[in-house]
C-alpha cells in the first residue's frame, strides 16, 4: 500500500486512541498504541515507528517531557512527532516546536487537516532518509573513486623517480623537462582528488555548535602557517573579534584555507600584512579576514566560491580550486554565508557572517 507507515499513538484517553487508529487504519497505516508517557517509552525500546502521534496533557509524565526523552536517544531521535494538544498558548505550543516536535494539531482535531498532516510529515520523513541513504552512497562511492584515481597517480610519480635513476645525472635536458612536467601534473590531479573528496564530505558533516573564539584559534593557524615561511616578511593584525556560536573543527579548517591564502596570495609582496577584524550588526556577527596581496577583479567574483574555478593561473599561484568552495559550504552548514571583495594588486578581503543566536 503507498500509505503503509508505522505510527504511535500516545494518548491516556483510550476514546481518542481508538478514534485515532480507526481513521489511520482506513488510511492504509499500520497504529500502535501507548496509553500513558511510561509505555510509549517501554514500546521505542523494542519497536521504532515512522511517526509518533504524541498528547501533551497526560497523567504520568506530559507529551513534552516524553518528546524530551525521545530526542535525547540517537536511536529515536529523528521520528518525527506531531503533538496533540487542546493548548493553544504561544509558551507551549513554542516548547513543543523547541523540543523537536515538528507539528501540532489541536483537539478536537477535523478529520482531514489530521490525515493531510499525518502525511504531509510522513513524506517529508521518508525523503529525508533518502537523502541521508543517498548521501552515505555518494561518500562510499567518493571515497573508493578517491583512493582508486590516487593509486594510478602515485605510481607515475614512483615510475619517473625509478626512470630518473635508471638514465643518470646525464640525461637529456629535454626529457628531465618533461619528466618533471608529467611527475608535477601527476601530483597537481591527486592533491586535486583529495580536496574534492574533502569538499564532498562537507554535504554529510553535522555541526557540533558551541560559543567559539575565533582570535586564539587564527593566531595558533597563522603561526604555524608562517613557520612555512620562515624566510618571508609576513605580519598578522588580529584585532577583538566577536564570539560566534560554530563548530570549532569546521572553523579550524576554514580559518586554514583563508590563512593560507592570504599567505599565498601576498607572495610577491616584499611585506605582506594580514589583518582579521571583527563587528557586530543586529542579524550577524562578523569576522573579516583581509589581505594586501594580489587581490582579484569584482567582474569575476561570482566564480570565486566554486570548485575548481580559479582567477590565477597556477603558474602564478598553486592551488587546487577546492578551498574557497569548502569555506562557502561551512559557512552555509552555520547557516551564514561568506563574501567577498577586492581589488587587483591591492588585496582580498572576506567577510564570514555568522547568525547571532
Amino acid at each position: 500500500m503507498t500509505n503503509y507507515a508505522e505510527i504511535l499513538v500516545v494518548d491516556d484517553m483510550p476514546d481518542h486512541i481508538a478514534y485515532s487508529g480507526t481513521l489511520l487504519r482506513a488510511e492504509g497505516y499500520r497504529v500502535f498504541a501507548a496509553s500513558s508517557g511510561k509505555a510509549a517509552m517501554r514500546f521505542l525500546e523494542k519497536k521504532i515507528p515512522d511517526l509518533i502521534l504524541l498528547d501533551i496533557q497526560m497523567d504520568d509524565i506530559n507529551g513534552l517531557e516524553v518528546c524530551k526523552m525521545i530526542k535525547a536517544k540517537e536511536e529515536t531521535r529523528d521520528i518525527p512527532i506531531i503533538f496533540l494538544t487542546s493548548e493553544t498558548s504561544p509558551e507551549i505550543i513554542g516548547q513543543s516546536f523547541d523540543l523537536g516536535g515538528c507539528d501540532y494539531v489541536k483537539k478536537p482535531f477535523i478529520k482531514e487537516e489530521y490525515l493531510a498532516r499525518i502525511k504531509t510529515h510522513l513524506q517529508v520523513s521518508r525523503q529525508k532518509k533518502e537523502l541521508t541513504a543517498a548521501n552515505n552512497e555518494l561518500t562510499q562511492f567518493c571515497s573508493a573513486v578517491s583512493h582508486d584515481l590516487k593509486a594510478p597517480f602515485n605510481i607515475i610519480n614512483m615510475l619517473i623517480e625509478m626512470l630518473r635513476g635508471e638514465l643518470g645525472e646525464d640525461v637529456d635536458e629535454s626529457i628531465s623537462t618533461i619528466m618533471g612536467m608529467i611527475e608535477s601534473k601527476a601530483t597537481q590531479t591527486r592533491i586535486m582528488i583529495e580536496r574534492l573528496f574533502d569538499f564532498s564530505k562537507m554535504c554529510n558533516v553535522q555541526a557540533r555548535v558551541s560559543r567559539v573564539n575565533i582570535k586564539p584559534i587564527a593566531e595558533e593557524i597563522f603561526a604555524e602557517l608562517r613557520q612555512l615561511e620562515s624566510e618571508r616578511d609576513i605580519k598578522l593584525i588580529c584585532g577583538d573579534l566577536p564570539t560566534v556560536t560554530a563548530d570549532e573543527v569546521l572553523m579550524r579548517t576554514m580559518l586554514k584555507n583563508l590563512l593560507s591564502n592570504a599567505i599565498k596570495y601576498t607572495s610577491k609582496k616584499s611585506s605582506a600584512i594580514i589583518e582579521i577584524s571583527g563587528e557586530t550588526t543586529q542579524t550577524y556577527n562578523i569576522i573579516k579576514i583581509k589581505d594586501n596581496g594580489s587581490g582579484f577583479d569584482m567582474a569575476y567574483a561570482n566564480k570565486l566560491f566554486k570548485v575548481f574555478q580559479r582567477l590565477h593561473s597556477e603558474e602564478e599561484f598553486e592551488g587546487s580550486g577546492v578551498g574557497l568552495a569548502l569555506v562557502n559550504r561551512i559557512m552555509q552548514r552555520h547557516g551564514g554565508k561568506v563574501e567577498a571583495y577586492g581589488e587587483i594588486d591591492k588585496g582580498a578581503e572576506f567577510s564570514l557572517m555568522f547568525p547571532k543566536r
